[in-house]
């Protein structure tokens, strides 16, 4: 019986490429160098060039192919190059593409993908136009399937994936999303004619806006007729010039959709309009006002920035121009304490004041003054627990002057966390925490409470309804390192007296 080394390959008994997944290059490079033999493009140079690709397969790189033509099929034109030198179609491949399948340990192959050729017009047989033509699937190595031929026209092809836009024939911006700059752009230009403010200044600078989008992400500034706001209430006066009101806008805002790949409304959103008094006589203040919103950028800024300038309107009535914006709280029109998420403390504030109590007072203020405390979406939510939502307890360690036990338990609920999609408190099911029991806890709630305190890594407080002990519920993880120290103390303790300097001042 042979036994195979877990990191040693079975077929070839060299060691893995890569362990993990048990890939072994060496192995893939044999499959390939053996199929040699099982085609040809008809051209030498063309079959070398594949076949010192394919000697360089890597597990995350494409494997480069000769594809037989009549693997193509709904072929269609989408652009022809000015000198007509070359031109661009789509097609679907039948076969598709090779990869190694981590599950199977073996190349196999994705059916019926979609694929652009890349058409050099006039290339057969001629020596110095095929080495211009591996010149330029050379650098298109990345973003390559393989290499075919038209056998009618005789013209060989670049086959790639499927990077050009179908719409204008250019390569898209982001392959990955399909999303093409220029088509996006083209699209506003020609709606420019279906809207207009009345002010040419206004009207350039929302154009302006609008022809920065460069991401599917970025927020659409527009030019919104005030007829679109309905349940106008007012919220704040800034200033003798500036009012806030919240609004529904019924159509709703512009958002890109990768899925559709179109531009779509999310309708009857509640909105901010924020009025500037007189504001027909100030247009550049109020531009200048507009303009210092960016719609785009990167990371956490981008996130920021994100919905906060909707566009601008104007009251028929009034005259007063308004910039649309969301900053301020749907459900008390006060301005979002963290607008990146927009999460409103005044309103979380209220959600904790529901009916719980720990039957003593002491703990209910200490509990509810913590939860008022709380000045970010992320911090920790500090709970009264009832103790039936402690499963699978289990004693870890003993505090030596037993003072108090430890435990490691499952939260069946779960600790509160804001998840800052859905816009609410969740529960973390199923949490392991460590639960800290102060034996006695009924005589000394001062002192529990201050023990609570010096923890900044705790869920909650609740109480063992046999023994009435009060416990503090950790991170579980806290109580590794506690236990280690208490045993590491205890440690010391039992060897004091094996070790001495022989100078009881330093002893001590």
């Amino acid at each position: 019986m042979v036994l195979y080394h877990i990191d040693i390959c079975n077929k070839c008994g060299e060691e893995y490429t890569s362990t993990y997944i048990n890939w072994c290059r060496s192995c893939q490079i044999n499959y390939l160098k053996n199929n040699f033999t099982n085609w040809t493009s008809g051209n030498e140079k063309i079959d070398d060039f594949i076949r010192k690709k394919q000697l360089k397969f890597d597990l995350y790189y494409t494997i480069i192919e000769w594809i037989p033509y009549n693997q193509f099929i709904d072929i269609k034109k989408i652009e022809k190059n000015v000198d007509n030198a070359v031109t661009i179609y789509s097609a679907l491949w039948n076969n598709g593409s090779l990869h190694y399948d981590i599950n199977k340990k073996e190349l196999t192959r994705r059916p019926d993908i979609n694929v652009v050729l890349k058409c050099l017009n006039n290339s057969q047989n001629v020596i110095n136009i095929i080495d211009e033509f591996l010149i330029e699937a050379n650098t298109c190595y990345d973003d390559m399937h393989g290499i075919s031929q038209n056998p009618d026209t005789k013209d060989y092809i670049i086959v790639l994936q499927d990077i050009y836009c179908e719409k204008c024939g250019e390569q898209y911006t982001d392959k990955y999303i399909k999303w093409c700059e220029p088509c996006h752009r083209n699209y506003f230009i020609n709606e420019f004619k279906n809207w207009a403010s009345g002010n040419e200044i206004i009207d350039d600078i929302i154009q302006e806006i609008q022809l920065k989008i460069n991401v599917p992400s970025d927020i659409v500034v527009e030019w919104i007729p005030f007829n679109q706001f309905i349940n106008i209430k007012e919220i704040e006066k800034v200033d003798d010039n500036t009012t806030i009101y919240s609004a529904f806008w019924n159509n709703g805002p512009l958002h890109y959709d990768t899925d559709i790949k179109e531009w779509i409304r999310n309708p009857n959103i509640k909105v901010a309009l924020k009025c500037f008094n007189d504001s027909q006589d100030i247009i550049d203040e109020l531009l200048s006002k507009a303009v210092k919103y960016n719609i785009s950028s990167v990371g956490l800024y981008r996130l920021c920035r994100l919905h906060e300038l909707y566009g601008i309107s104007q009251n028929p009535d009034t005259e007063e121009y308004i910039i649309v914006q969301d900053k301020y709280c749907e459900k008390c029109g006060e301005k979002y304490t963290n607008e990146c998420i927009k999460w409103c403390r005044p309103c979380h504030i209220n959600y904790f004041e529901n009916e719980w109590t720990s039957k003593n007072k002491i703990i209910d203020d200490i509990i509810l003054e913590m939860q008022l405390q709380i000045d970010s979406y992320n911090d920790k939510i500090v709970e009264w627990i009832p103790y039936n939502q402690f499963i699978n307890i289990e004693e870890i360690g003993k505090i030596d002057d037993n003072t108090a036990n430890i435990y490691s338990a499952l939260l069946s609920n779960g600790s509160l966390c804001y998840n800052e999609y859905k816009k609410k408190w969740v529960k973390d099911s199923n949490l392991k925490v460590t639960l800290k029991c102060f034996n006695y806890s009924q005589n000394i709630i001062d002192e529990l409470l201050n023990k609570a305190e010096s923890h900044n890594t705790y869920y909650g407080i609740s109480q063992n309804p046999n023994t009435k002990e009060y416990i503090i519920v950790l991170e579980f993880k806290d109580v590794l390192h506690e236990k280690c120290h208490i045993n590491y103390i205890n440690y010391l303790k039992n060897n004091f007296t094996k070790c001495t300097s022989g100078n009881e001042k330093i002893d001590k």
